[in-house]
C-alpha cells in the first residue's frame, strides 16, 4: 500500500512535473511569438515614421516654392500694374527713370534676388534688361531657354484678372522661376497688341536653395531641370502648362530607420536572454513562477506610474491630493514661471491656475484617452504678466481609491499671441492697420443680420482721396504711404470706437458709422472727416495737402446687403468726384441710371473709332484787318448711331477719364493735317490738346509721328493748350512744350484771361500766340471794361511778339472794335461757323476767286 501510495504520489508528482513542463514550454512559445510580433510592429512603425517624414518634407518643399513664387508675383503685379511703369516703359524705355531712378532697377536684385529683369515688346523683343543687378544688352530669348511667346500670351490672358503668369524655364542649365505680366495703366486697358511686358527671372542658385534649406529644414536641397520618376525620395517635381519640369531633391532625416537600428538589436538580445531564462525556468518552474509573478506585478505598477507621468508631462509637472491641494511641483515650474515651488505647496491648485475644477476632476477620471485632452487655463508669472496654458491631468488611484491627481502644465502664451497676430493680419490692412475688405464684409454682414430700422440706420461712407496721385508721382511711393497712414489716423480720430474704418486698397477707404441717426448727423461726420483729411501732411521738408470725396449710402433705406451698399456708395462717390473736390453726395437711384448711361457711352466710344463714327469740322480763322482766311481750327464731332451728332462737351471728359483721349487725339491730329494738305501751302490748322496728354511722356513722339506720316510742314500745325496744363505739373509741361517747339510746330494758349497766372506763363513758356477767351469778346461792343481788358491783352501780346486771336465774334461791331484795337486774327460765328471739310474747301475756293476778281489784283 505504501508502495502504491508512493507510486501514486510519484505519478502525481510526475504528472504535475509533466504538466509544468508543458505549461512552461507553451509559455516559451507565447513569449517567442510576442517578441516576433513586437519586432515586426517596431519595423512597421519605423517605416511608417520615415514615410511620414518624407511626405511632410515634400509638403514643406511645395510651400517653400509657392511662398517664393507668391512673393515675386506680388512684386511683379505692383510694378507691372503701375501707371508710372506704363508711362516710362510701355513705349520708348526711359532707362534713367527705370535704372538710374531705381524704379525698375538694381534693387530688384538686392531685395528680391531677381537674377534677370526684362521689358519685352509686343513681339517679344528685349527693350530693357537687367542681369544680376546690372544693365545688360543680352536678349531675353538668348538668356532664357523657354517658349517666351507662350509665356507672354499667358500673361495677356492673366492681365484681364489682374494676375501674372509664372512658369519654370532654364537659364544656363539651371532651373528658374520666370514671371511675366502686361505693363498697363489700368485693368480696363485691353489693347495688348501695343503693350509691353515685364518679366522677372529668379534662378534657383545654390545660395537661394541653401536659404530655403535652412528655413524649411530641407537638408541638401538641390534643383534640377527635368523629371526623375524613378529617383529616390524625397523629391518634388514642379511643372506648369508652359515651360519645363523642375525637380527638387533633398535628404530625409530617416528617424525611423535610426530608431530601428538602435532598438532592434536590443530586442533580439532581450529575446535571447528571455529564451535562456525560460530554459532555466523549466528547471525551477515552481520557485521561479512565484518570483516572476512578483516581478511582473512590480513591473506593471512601475510601468503604469511611468505611463501616467510620461503621457501627461509636457512642460512642468504637478501633483495634488484628492482635494486638489498641491503636494509636488517640478523644478521646471520655477524656470518657466519665476515663482518659487515651496510657496505653493499645500495651497489649492486653483490659486495658481484659473480653470474649471469640476471639469478637471471629470476629465482626469475618464481614463487614458480623455486624460490626454488638455484643459485651457491661465496664470500670472512673477511679473504679474498673464500666461496662457494647457492643463493635462490624470487621477491616481490605488485599489479604486482616489489618492489624488498628477499632470503637467504647458505654457502656450507665444502660440496664442502668434495666432492673435495672424488673426489680426488676416483682418487688417498691413500699411495703415485699418480693417481690410474681409473684416469689412464680416462687420457689415453681422450688423445687417442684427436687424435695422429707420430709427437706427447704418451709414456707409466711401472715401477716395483727391490730389493723391501727384504726391506719388512727385515724392514717390514711400511718401504716398506716409500720406495714407496719416489719412488713416485722421479717419480713426474723426470716428467713434463703435464705427469701423477700412482701407480697400490704393487711396480708397470705407467708414461704417453705426451711431448716426439722421442724414444731418452723417453730413456733419463727412464735413469733420474732410476737414481733418485736408490738414497739411509733412513729407520731408515739404507740406502736402490732399482732399477727399465721399459717397454715402444708408441701410435699410438704400440696401440690405453689403454688396449693394458698397456698390451704391461707389456710385455716389463717383458723383461727388464728378462735382468737384472735397465734396460728399448721398446715393440716389437716379445716380445708378447715370452710371449705366455713362458706361454705355464708354462702350460706344470704344467702338466709335473702329467704326469711323468721328468726324472733323473746321472753323475758319481770319486776319482781323484784311478779313482773309489764315487757317482753321479742327473741331471733333461724334456721329452717334442712336444719339445723332454729339458735341465734344458730351464725350471729351469721358474720353479723358478712360484714357481713350490719346487714341482720339491721334486720329484728330492725323485727319486735321491730311485735310490741311489740300488747303495750299500757307494756311495753318489748329488742334486742341487735352491736359491728360501732358501727363504722358509720349506726346512729342506722337506729334512727330503725325508730321512724318502726313508730310505737312510743322509750322502749319498750331497746338492749342489750356492753362490747366501748367497748373498740374509746370516743370514737366515746360519740357514737353520745348519738345513740341523743337519739332517746328506753333503753340497757342487757349482761353487766355480765365486763369490765375497767365502773364507769368507767357514769359516762361514758348508760346507763339494767345487766344482771347470769348467771355471778354461778348461784351466788347457794350462795355468799356471789356474793351479795356481786350486792349491790354492785345498790347501785352504784341509786346511779347505773340499773335493775338479773338474767338467768339458774333457781330460786326465786335469785329470792328477788334480791328481798331489792332487784334491780329479773329474767329467766330459772324465770320464762319464750324463746317465740313468739303464745305471749308469750297469757302477757300470762293475766297481765292474773290481775290482774283478784286480790282488791282492780277
Amino acid at each position: 500500500m505504501t508502495t502504491n501510495i508512493a507510486t501514486r504520489v510519484s505519478n502525481e508528482a510526475a504528472g504535475y512535473t509533466a504538466m509544468t513542463r508543458r505549461a512552461s514550454l507553451g509559455f516559451i512559445y507565447v513569449v517567442a511569438a510576442l517578441f516576433i510580433t513586437v519586432g515586426l510592429a517596431l519595423v512597421y512603425l519605423c517605416m511608417a515614421l520615415d514615410n511620414h517624414q518624407v511626405q511632410h518634407s515634400e509638403t514643406d518643399a511645395a510651400k517653400a516654392m509657392q511662398s517664393r513664387r507668391d512673393k515675386i508675383g506680388t512684386a511683379l503685379a505692383d510694378y507691372a500694374f503701375w501707371n508710372d511703369a506704363y508711362k516710362h516703359m510701355s513705349g520708348k524705355v526711359d532707362v534713367g527713370w527705370a535704372f538710374d531712378g531705381d524704379n525698375i532697377g538694381p534693387s530688384l536684385f538686392s531685395t528680391y534676388g531677381l537674377n534677370g529683369v526684362f521689358v519685352l515688346g509686343p513681339d517679344a523683343s528685349t527693350r530693357y534688361g537687367i542681369v544680376d543687378g546690372a544693365l545688360s544688352k543680352v536678349e531675353a530669348s538668348d538668356w532664357i531657354a523657354g517658349d517666351l511667346a507662350a509665356l507672354l500670351a499667358s500673361a495677356r490672358r492673366a492681365s484681364a484678372q489682374d494676375e501674372v503668369t509664372q512658369v519654370y524655364f532654364s537659364v544656363k542649365g539651371m532651373p528658374a522661376v520666370v514671371s511675366a505680366a502686361v505693363i498697363r495703366p489700368d485693368s480696363s486697358y485691353d489693347d495688348f497688341e501695343h503693350l509691353s511686358y515685364l518679366v522677372y527671372v529668379d534662378v534657383l542658385t545654390s545660395p537661394k536653395l541653401k536659404v530655403i534649406d535652412e528655413a524649411f529644414d530641407l537638408t541638401g536641397l538641390t534643383a534640377t531641370v527635368g523629371t526623375f520618376p524613378n529617383g529616390p525620395r524625397p523629391t518634388l517635381t514642379l511643372q506648369e502648362d508652359i515651360g519645363v519640369a523642375m525637380t527638387l531633391h533633398w535628404q530625409s532625416e530617416a528617424l525611423g530607420r535610426t530608431v530601428l537600428q538602435k532598438f532592434l538589436p536590443l530586442l533580439l538580445l532581450l529575446g535571447t536572454l528571455v529564451a535562456v531564462l525560460m530554459f532555466w525556468l523549466r528547471l525551477r518552474v515552481i520557485h521561479a513562477a512565484d518570483m516572476i509573478d512578483e516581478a511582473q506585478q512590480a513591473l506593471r505598477v512601475s510601468e503604469q506610474r511611468f505611463k501616467n507621468i510620461s503621457e501627461a508631462s509636457s512642460d512642468w509637472i504637478w501633483e495634488t491630493d484628492s482635494e486638489q491641494r498641491l503636494t509636488y511641483l517640478s523644478e521646471r515650474f520655477t524656470q518657466v514661471t519665476g515663482l518659487p515651488c515651496h510657496a505653493w505647496i499645500g495651497r489649492p491648485l486653483t490659486d495658481l491656475l484659473t480653470y474649471d475644477k469640476q471639469l478637471m476632476a471629470a476629465t482626469a477620471d475618464r481614463g487614458v484617452p480623455a486624460g490626454r485632452k488638455p484643459i485651457p487655463c491661465e496664470m500670472r508669472d512673477d511679473h504679474q504678466s498673464p500666461r496662457y496654458c494647457q492643463l493635462s491631468a490624470r487621477a491616481v488611484r490605488v485599489a479604486d481609491h482616489l489618492q489624488g491627481y498628477q499632470g503637467t502644465v504647458c505654457d502656450i502664451t507665444e502660440e496664442i499671441e502668434a495666432k492673435a497676430r495672424i488673426e489680426h493680419i488676416s483682418q487688417h490692412d498691413a500699411l495703415t492697420g485699418l480693417a481690410n475688405r474681409h473684416r469689412l464684409n464680416n462687420f457689415l454682414n453681422t450688423r445687417l443680420s442684427e436687424g435695422l430700422s429707420g430709427d437706427h440706420p447704418v451709414f456707409l461712407l466711401a472715401l477716395d482721396l483727391d490730389r493723391f496721385k501727384p504726391v506719388n508721382d512727385t515724392f514717390g511711393h514711400a511718401a504716398g504711404d506716409v500720406v495714407l497712414r496719416e489719412v488713416a489716423k485722421a479717419l480713426t480720430g474723426g470716428t467713434r470706437e463703435t464705427d469701423l474704418v477700412a482701407r480697400l486698397g490704393g487711396d480708397e477707404f470705407i467708414v461704417v458709422a453705426t451711431d448716426c441717426r439722421t442724414q444731418e448727423q452723417a453730413e456733419r461726420l463727412c464735413l469733420r472727416l474732410i476737414e481733418q483729411i485736408n490738414q497739411p501732411i509733412r513729407i520731408g521738408t515739404n507740406d502736402v495737402s490732399v482732399g477727399a470725396s465721399i459717397g454715402i449710402v444708408s441701410a435699410p433705406f438704400d440696401g440690405l446687403t453689403a454688396e449693394d451698399l458698397l456698390r451704391y456708395a461707389d456710385i455716389a462717390l463717383y458723383e461727388a468726384k464728378s462735382s468737384g473736390r472735397n465734396l460728399f453726395r448721398f446715393y440716389e437711384p437716379a445716380m445708378n441710371e447715370r452710371i449705366m448711361e455713362r458706361r454705355q457711352l464708354e462702350m460706344d466710344m470704344r467702338q466709335a473709332l473702329r467704326r469711323h463714327e468721328f468726324r472733323l469740322d473746321f472753323q475758319p480763322r481770319y486776319d482781323a484787318s484784311s478779313q482773309t482766311i489764315v487757317g482753321a481750327e479742327a473741331l471733333v464731332r461724334w456721329q452717334h448711331p442712336l444719339r445723332d451728332l454729339l458735341s465734344p462737351a458730351c464725350f471729351i471728359p469721358l474720353a479723358e477719364e478712360t484714357g481713350l483721349i490719346v487714341e482720339l487725339s491721334d486720329w484728330v491730329l492725323r485727319e486735321a493735317c491730311l485735310n490741311a494738305l489740300s488747303w495750299g501751302d500757307e494756311l495753318m490748322v489748329s488742334v486742341n490738346l487735352s491736359p491728360v496728354e501732358f501727363q504722358r511722356s509720349d506726346l512729342v513722339d506722337r506729334v512727330a509721328t503725325v508730321l512724318d506720316s502726313t508730310g505737312i510742314a510743322p509750322q502749319r500745325l498750331e497746338l492749342e493748350i489750356t492753362e490747366s496744363v501748367m497748373l498740374e505739373d509746370a516743370a514737366s509741361a515746360l519740357t514737353t512744350m520745348n519738345g513740341l517747339k523743337a519739332l517746328g510746330t506753333r503753340l497757342s494758349m487757349d482761353d487766355f484771361g480765365t486763369g490765375y497766372s497767365s502773364l507769368s506763363y507767357l514769359r516762361s513758356y514758348p508760346f507763339d500766340g494767345i487766344k482771347i477767351d470769348r467771355s471778354f469778346i461778348s461784351g466788347l461792343d457794350q462795355s468799356q471794361s471789356s474793351e479795356a481788358i481786350v486792349h491790354a491783352i492785345v498790347s501785352m501780346g504784341h509786346a511779347l511778339s505773340l499773335t493775338v486771336t479773338a474767338e467768339g465774334i458774333e457781330t460786326v461791331a465786335q469785329l470792328g472794335k477788334l480791328t481798331e484795337l489792332a487784334c491780329d486774327q479773329a474767329q467766330g460765328f459772324y465770320l464762319g461757323r464750324p463746317m465740313s471739310p468739303l464745305l471749308f474747301q469750297k469757302v477757300l475756293a470762293d475766297a481765292r476767286v474773290e481775290r482774283v476778281l478784286e480790282p488791282g489784283v492780277s
